[in-house]
């Protein structure tokens, strides 16, 4: 029979010990406190209910192939390598683990050898519970802010698409910090408004150009542009709605004057600047920050930004075949100089302990 083998989370009823795992079940040797698994999920968090507001079966029902698994865990174990070298990894702590697209990987690479993926629906853990191994990897269900782990218990904390939910991000941040031995990193996968930008001047860009809205000389041009596909308007007025909406929400902050007071209730709560959240970082007591952005050479830039586009107009993306010249202009301004490629929607922050 297997020996309990303790885990990095302190005990949610007592905080004096930490938990021990043994047969998909967690003790706490102290007060007696426990979980078990069902559904291939531990609760380590039963008296917190919180949910995501997420369409968790939406985003279940595009799980990645085998090939897509491996590209994204691939790039996130560029990072990591770059950060901490290619050596071996006790113990990871995944944050966030939505649809598995890290977790898989993480799972079944021999480097890390303890995992511990959370989330805070219980509904996205249970789903990708079959395809992920259970020798080395406890799924486990919690809002991050409600879990707590021994000082210098982590190697590795680990989130994509992750910290911009988390209201005081600020402090998570600081926890992270104590939780990580010297020496370790926390690595996050997050929405950035200086490429986010991009994409939302390009939505407000084809929302006036699909409906000039003053006369002009710009209207004139536009409209010229326009019925080269033959149609004075192509996109429905919901289109237009969703290109408007998505545009304001990715400058909220910007959009709504009282966005502190409405934060808590939004889901994505933030787009978050470069050199704020990685000022916040370092004030959390990180003695590296910084940020690694996603390759945009080679058209990336532009394919990045269309797909944006595409999810946003769903069924009516075909209209963006109209506006090619739009995103040839844009192609051809910033292939002028290779040193000015704009940087990706999504980017990795590091912060090194």
């Amino acid at each position: 029979m297997a020996e309990p083998r303790p885990t990095p989370f302190l005990c949610p009823s007592c905080s004096l010990a930490q938990l021990a795992h043994a047969h998909g079940n967690l003790a706490c040797p102290a007060c007696g406190w426990h979980a078990q698994r069902q559904d291939g999920v531990i609760d380590l968090a039963p008296d917190d209910r919180r949910d995501t507001q997420l369409d968790v079966a939406a985003y279940a029902a595009d799980l990645p192939g085998e090939a897509a698994y491996w590209s994204m865990f691939t790039s996130l174990d560029a990072v990591v390598r770059q950060t901490l070298g290619d050596g071996p990894l006790a113990t990871t702590l995944e944050l966030g683990a939505g649809n598995g697209a890290w977790t898989w990987g993480l799972a079944r690479s021999p480097r890390y050898r303890n995992v511990y993926a959370t989330d805070i629906s219980p509904e996205f853990l249970r789903r990708i519970a079959p395809v992920i191994p259970e020798d080395r990897t406890l799924l486990l269900r919690g809002p991050a802010e409600a879990i707590t782990c021994a000082p210098g218990s982590l190697d590795l904390v680990v989130g994509r698409s992750f910290l911009h939910h988390i209201h005081d991000y600020e402090a998570l941040l600081a926890a992270l910090r104590g939780w990580l031995r010297p020496g370790g990193a926390a690595v996050f996968f997050e929405p950035c408004l200086q490429g986010k930008l991009w994409i939302a001047f390009f939505m407000e860009v084809l929302r006036r150009l699909d409906r000039p809205a003053a006369p002009g000389l710009l209207a004139s041009v536009l409209l010229r542009l326009r019925l080269r596909g033959g149609a004075e308007q192509r996109l429905s007025a919901r289109a237009h709605s969703r290109l408007h909406g998505t545009m304001r929400h990715i400058l909220k902050d910007f959009y709504h004057s009282d966005i502190d007071a409405i934060r808590a209730g939004i889901e994505d709560k933030y787009v978050f600047d470069i050199d704020t959240l990685l000022a916040a970082g370092r004030a959390a007591g990180f003695a590296e920050a910084r940020m690694v952005n996603q390759p945009q050479d080679g058209g990336l830039a532009l394919r990045r930004i269309r797909g944006a586009l595409e999810g946003t107009l769903g069924a009516e993306k075909a209209a963006l075949r109209a506006y090619q010249p739009v995103f040839d202009a844009f192609e051809a301004t910033f292939g002028l100089n290779g040193q000015t490629a704009p940087i990706a929607p999504m980017v990795h922050f590091v912060f090194r302990a």
